[in-house]
């Protein structure tokens, strides 16, 4: 029976935490895109909006504000992507408070969503500024720079909120094994929480498994209780915001730095052109003049 158990176990550690909360993540955000398209098909225009569809509004139009400010008002339909976006990385630290690890966390996560990115970048190169966007590409040294947007979107992500857990995950290490050792005595100069992190080390293998549950208490830490809730306060929910702002915002500039060279060459090839016209007609009423 206890062997069926661990199996079961053995199971359910194959799936990695990342990917829980992708899941749970995709699940609700899903959700209430669902529950939110449903209310807004229904709501009449003269009666009172729920609380639910005022939130909801004011998160799109405030997103919708930032994509136009960025982007310009033709791709005002990039909004439901940098929506997701900021719901995606906030919502993964959220979950990581339920004892998930956040899916930023792990590099393929980030390196995929930075992926997205760069390959917008040469979607909107390409678009606007066509062969003019390859002349790049003549100096070697270009070869090498064109991958930095995606290795800095993807790194910046992974390493800020990946550090924020390590910090967690260490100091809850040192506290409840600090605590264990009170009242556990230590098997071979290791506390005993060394174990419960390490079971292929433990002695009995047997056993070592079942230590995580026989001593579950230690997890009601007098140390961490008024510590932990200021830092998950700090690293998962206000670091979350402000690093799936951050990857928004540099995602919707460098899409709109492509953009915006093509209309300034625009621009540039108008001013060329509004120049030799000038030059021209001067040049025609000098001759009249000579005549």
């Amino acid at each position: 029976m206890l062997m069926s158990i661990a199996d079961n176990f053995k199971k359910w550690d194959s799936f990695t935490s990342s990917f829980i909360t992708i899941f749970l993540v995709t699940v609700f955000v899903c959700t209430i895109s669902i529950i939110y398209n449903k209310k807004i098909r229904s709501h009449n225009v003269d009666e009172k909006m729920s609380g639910f569809l005022v939130l909801i509004n004011m998160f799109v139009l405030t997103v919708e504000n930032i994509v136009t400010s960025i982007l310009g008002k033709k791709y005002k339909k990039v909004t439901p992507y940098a929506m997701y976006l900021l719901s995606y990385i906030f919502l993964g630290s959220v979950v990581s408070l339920l004892g998930f690890e956040s899916q930023t966390t792990s590099f393929t996560v980030t390196f995929s969503m930075g992926l997205v990115t760069f390959v917008m970048i040469y979607y909107f190169g390409l678009k606007y500024q066509r062969w003019s966007f390859c002349r790049r590409y003549i100096n070697p040294i270009e070869l090498f720079s064109q991958f930095t947007p995606l290795l800095s979107i993807s790194f910046r992500l992974f390493g800020n909120l990946l550090g924020g857990s390590i910090i967690l995950g260490l100091l809850y290490a040192l506290l409840i094994g600090f605590q264990l050792s009170w009242t556990t005595e230590s098997v071979n100069n290791h506390w005993i929480s060394y174990y419960i992190w390490n079971p292929s080390e433990f002695p009995d293998a047997n056993e070592a498994w079942k230590l995580q549950y026989k001593y579950f208490w230690a997890g009601l830490n007098v140390f961490t209780t008024p510590l932990a809730p200021m830092l998950h306060i700090y690293f998962d929910l206000f670091d979350g915001l402000i690093q799936s702002i951050v990857f928004t915002m540099l995602t919707l500039s460098y899409w709109a730095e492509q953009i915006k060279l093509d209309e300034g060459s625009h621009k540039a090839d108008e001013a060329v052109e509004n120049m030799w016209i000038e030059n021209n007609s001067q040049n025609q009423k000098q001759i009249i003049q000579l005549n």
